[in-house]
């Protein structure tokens, strides 16, 4: 608890990284594997353990490598440990992912996953401004200048969530698929951010944004957004995910209440949450694989909620809770301002009450005279109280 909040950051919980992976879904053979913010290694440990659980042998994994980057020496050396203990292999390197690039990061890529520190505000522009990995979309700058002499401070961008979000994209090979957590306000952040996200969104290589729940981490209880990127799906759009589309998923109400301050992913909810994106690239096969799962084991409560959302497993949208949103045409990504925001996407459920006009009106006009009533008691006893204070203190 008392670590990892300076800065901007904090840890993952391991639920939303198992369901990062789960919509990620890393195959074996010889991929590369990077996260430039990886803190102590657990983006890698849950690829890893998923490819595990899928048949995946130890020779196909001997074959699958971690490159990770972290500015905090004590723990680079947790993530070499947990490498270690969880039989992983990787290359660990101290270092400002801003500021060095020790995995020759752009278009090198398989996989990237992060969860950086949000909303850094000390980079130097000049340090970055020419390096690839940012600029290719773009740099987030200020407005106007401060008018400053040459002399003073040197110009750091506002805001390095965009810096991070730009770092993920462009570390993709012409295959390569990202996930990386964001704080929500990136999702519709204006300015110069606004530029670099119409750019990624017009470029295709955004595939998917999930707004998590809020008091999912341990040290914060703010709401966060994973962003997933697929970098093929761009190059040459893809038979089950066309690269003008981006499926929106509202999570903030599927968790599971650890405690009074903490929640987390259930195992079901996250292969819920992930069965949307394996139906929105058309996988019925999954669908019913995990329904015939759900029967098995007797789980009928999550039967019953994939069922009544998709009950000829295939996808449609589900108000509230996900929608496949294009660029163009009336409500559109782009006549929504280029917006990510999914919960603004999706919409929300108003409950059907069960009542009919007449019992609707009878109900309100009830109220009303109860509304009333209460009303008329109020009057009464703060003229009875306006009296006793009178008499207590005898005043006229």
């Amino acid at each position: 608890m008392s670590e990892g909040q300076g800065g901007g950051a904090f840890y993952t919980p391991a639920s939303v990284v198992q369901y990062m992976v789960e919509v990620l879904q890393p195959v074996t053979g010889d991929k590369k594997f990077l996260d430039p913010a990886c803190g102590s290694g657990g983006m890698f440990v849950q690829a890893a353990r998923y490819m595990h659980r899928h048949n995946a042998s130890n020779s196909d994994l001997m074959n699958f490598r971690c490159y990770g980057v972290e500015k905090d020496p004590d723990t680079v050396k947790l993530a070499k440990m947990n490498l270690l203990l969880n039989n992983v292999r990787g290359d660990i390197i101290e270092a400002n992912s801003f500021y060095s690039d020790p995995h020759n990061a752009f278009g090198r890529f398989d996989y990237v996953m992060a969860n950086p520190p949000f909303n850094v505000d000390e980079v130097v522009v000049e340090k970055v401004i020419n390096d690839k990995r940012f600029s290719t979309y773009g740099v987030p700058r200020n407005k106007t200048k401060s008018g400053k002499k040459a002399s003073d401070k040197k110009e750091t961008v506002p805001n390095a969530n965009y810096l991070w979000i730009g770092l993920f994209a462009t570390s993709l090979n012409e295959h390569g698929k990202a996930a990386l957590v964001m704080a929500n306000s990136a999702s519709d952040a204006g300015g110069s951010e606004l530029e670099i996200r119409k750019k990624m969104i017009e470029d295709g290589i955004i595939s998917q944004m999930v707004t998590l729940p809020s008091n999912m981490f341990s040290t914060v209880t703010l709401p966060a957004t994973l962003w997933f990127f697929n970098k093929e799906r761009a190059s040459t759009g893809s038979a089950h995910g066309k690269r003008d589309e981006i499926l929106f998923i509202d999570a903030r109400n599927v968790f599971t209440q650890v405690d009074r301050a903490h929640r987390k992913f259930s195992e079901e909810q996250i292969k819920n949450l992930g069965i949307i994106s394996r139906l929105c690239e058309g996988d019925s096969d999954s669908f019913w694989a995990l329904v015939e799962e759900y029967k098995a084991a007797g789980k009928q409560e999550q039967l019953d909620w994939l069922l009544e959302r998709w009950p000829e497993g295939k996808y449609k949208d589900v108000i509230g809770l996900c929608k496949v949103a294009k660029l163009e045409g009336e409500d559109g990504i782009i006549d929504q301002d280029y917006s990510l925001n999914a919960g603004r996407c999706v919409g929300v459920v108003i409950e059907d009450d069960g009542l009919t006009e007449q019992e609707f009106a009878d109900t309100m006009k009830g109220l009303n005279t109860e509304f009333s009533q209460l009303n008329d008691e109020a009057l009464k006893l703060q003229q009875e109280i306006e009296k006793n204070m009178k008499e207590l203190f005898g005043e006229e």
